[in-house]
């Protein structure tokens, strides 16, 4: 019943701002749980006369900016003093864990504000990048709350460290469902482990797959034991690519 209640509200607010019935049903069916989990929406004359704007400008940012129009509209944030820039910040936060599926006021919620570092509109760039990349929605929606760490990086640097995985290593970009940490390390530890495994791979010296948690994150006494000693030049071959990274 309260799913229903928060539908209608969204339609009826869409409707008043003049928002085109082909952009209405796009709107409700790729934002559904973040409707239904949201608080109470104000009225758009409320909205309106708050932002003092015009329905046409109203209607554009709800079509770019849809995570902004469930803090703008929010009964509850109204409730509170005028919004200011950190306000609305930890607004826009807020409405992109709830389309995560985090309920609004629950502890799991206030964890979670903790937890993903920056600001809403960076945490759905950087949450996009992954799935453009080639990853199920729900799925990076279960690594990024298994993880949340990763989505602290710009989204230049995780779009570098895609192509690092995919196009250097010729993984598949599903690896980082067992292995999203591999996004939180820096690109010289990175191009370094893949440019020494893949030389051995190329000689046959290690296992042709092994996991972006085995070639990243074990650390360097370890790897030189593990892999970089199994090949005869192997150390001499390390040194040249830590050397040329410098």
């Amino acid at each position: 019943e309260k799913s229903l209640q928060r539908v209608l509200e969204a339609l009826k607010f869409l409707i008043r701002i003049r928002m085109e019935k082909q952009f209405i049903v796009g709107f409700v069916m790729r934002h559904m749980k973040l409707i239904c989990s949201s608080s109470p929406l104000l009225g758009s004359k409320a909205v309106l006369n708050r932002l003092k704007i015009g329905r046409e400008e109203l209607c554009r940012i709800t079509k770019e900016e849809p995570l902004r129009l469930f803090s703008l509209a929010s009964k509850a944030k109204a409730r509170g003093v005028k919004l200011d820039s950190l306000d609305l910040r930890n607004a826009e936060k807020t409405a992109f864990l709830l389309k995560l599926g985090y309920v609004e006021n629950s502890d799991e919620m206030v964890i979670a504000q903790k937890k993903f570092q920056g600001r809403g509109d960076e945490l759905q760039e950087r949450f996009d990048c992954l799935v453009k990349a080639g990853l199920d929605y729900n799925v990076v929606t279960k690594v990024v709350k298994r993880a949340p760490h990763i989505l602290s990086r710009p989204k230049d640097i995780i779009e570098k460290k895609i192509s690092l995985l995919t196009g250097y290593l010729g993984y598949p970009i599903e690896s980082l469902v067992e292995s999203p940490t591999y996004l939180c390390y820096s690109m010289e530890r990175i191009h370094k482990r893949f440019s020494m495994y893949i030389w051995l791979r190329e000689r046959e010296a290690v296992t042709l797959r092994l996991t972006l948690g085995t070639i990243v994150g074990v650390s360097n006494p370890r790897f030189v034991s593990s892999f970089v000693i199994t090949h005869p030049e192997g150390p001499a071959t390390w040194e040249r690519i830590k050397n040329a990274s410098t």
